[in-house]
């Protein structure tokens, strides 16, 4: 089958489901509508196909491109002649796609799109609603997007939900090597690795954390990644007298992250919209003990005190009292991290799951 990739900017998430379309015996054209930040350092994965347009090469303006983006996207999809077009995010590449009128499609959620940008961004509702109105088939990784979908007016029965999975053989329990590099000692280490930007709340982690580790000084905050709002979390971190209890170490290559979850204690996630979190199912699959912001997306993965525990989103004093608890209870952490490993391996192997977008580009085709 032949498949046209159309996303908005280059991430782990879009390598991982490049790679997944090729192991799963389709060729695939890769087209991105923008160049903004560096999200993702790895080249391309092999067999991969670059779609040279008139975009994609710095930051895309909708209100201005609009008309030229859709002419030119018409032309991209009448050469190429695939068998499908999988776009995503909803708010503007399935939207350019629909008002294309390119058949068959498979629009697929990101999360972020269905939970936060129709909230916040002029006529983003309207865009997701008309980019559903002509999808022939839609993908989500949550039942959270599936039901916001249908509130903008989707057939349920149209879809495929799967959970966008980890690799559960490298994700998993291991040896702490990264333990002495970045412990500071004997501390109760606490991560952080959600990019820097106020869907992800960092923020609030990092006002919880200053607050905790004044009652309870045996705790360093590991903050991996970055973002718009490093500088100003930096900021907050040096005005603060037990500011150097927190470390940040910057974005980290992708094949270095479960060293890092396996060193640490407890990952900490203040997110105020997500789907299936993959930081989440990383952390639960490498046998980490989490501590999560109770939005829909992570409460369809974490059962409070079974699987781990949950907070009021933006309750820093929630958090900080959660943070503490933690660290005061490791045993009963165990437990937990136990549940959450088992949690993976039945429902979020990614070697499994990858299947089901063949399925739905199938399915979309039919439709």
């Amino acid at each position: 089958m032949k498949v046209l990739y159309f996303t908005r900017d280059y991430t782990p998430h879009d390598f991982r489901f490049l790679n997944a379309i090729i192991e799963n015996g389709d060729d695939v054209w890769y087209l991105r509508l923008e160049t903004r930040n560096v999200y993702e350092s790895r080249p391309l994965p092999e067999k991969v196909h670059i779609v040279d347009w008139d975009f994609g090469k710095a930051p895309f303006d909708l209100s201005a491109n609009e008309d030229k983006a859709v002419i030119s996207l018409k032309k991209v999809f009448d050469e190429l002649k695939p068998d499908v077009i999988h776009s995503g995010p909803l708010t503007d590449c399935s939207y350019l796609a629909a008002k294309a009128g390119l058949h068959p499609h498979a629009a697929m959620s990101w999360g972020f799109d269905l939970g936060r940008e129709i909230e916040t961004i002029p006529g983003a509702r309207d865009r997701a609603a008309f980019a559903l109105s002509q999808a022939d088939w839609f993908l989500g990784d949550c039942y959270v997007e599936l039901d916001k979908a249908v509130e903008l007016g989707y057939s349920r029965e149209r879809s495929t939900i799967f959970p966008w999975g980890i690799d559960v053989n490298r994700f998993c329990p291991g040896e702490k090597v990264l333990r002495n590099s970045i412990s500071g000692g004997g501390d109760f280490l606490i991560l952080s690795l959600r990019t820097m930007e106020p869907n992800y709340d960092v923020e609030t982690v990092v006002r919880a954390f200053l607050s905790a580790v004044s009652v309870e000084n045996g705790m360093r905050l590991i903050l991996l990644g970055d973002g718009s709002q490093m500088p100003k979390l930096k900021e907050i971190a040096d005005n603060d007298p037990n500011g150097n209890k927190i470390s940040f170490l910057g974005r980290q290559p992708n094949d270095m992250l479960v060293d890092y979850y396996r060193s640490c204690d407890l990952y900490v996630s203040a997110s105020i919209v997500d789907g299936s979190s993959v930081s989440l199912l990383e952390a639960l699959g490498c046998g980490i003990p989490v501590l999560m912001s109770s939005i829909p997306g992570n409460c369809e993965w974490v059962e409070d005190g079974k699987n781990g525990i949950l907070f009021r989103t933006k309750n820093i004093e929630e958090l900080s009292e959660k943070m503490i608890d933690c660290c005061r209870s490791r045993e009963k952490l165990k437990t937990m991290a136990d549940a959450g490993r088992k949690l993976i391996l039945e429902n979020a192997d990614w070697d499994k799951n990858k299947a089901k977008i063949h399925y739905a580009y199938r399915k979309a085709i039919k439709s």
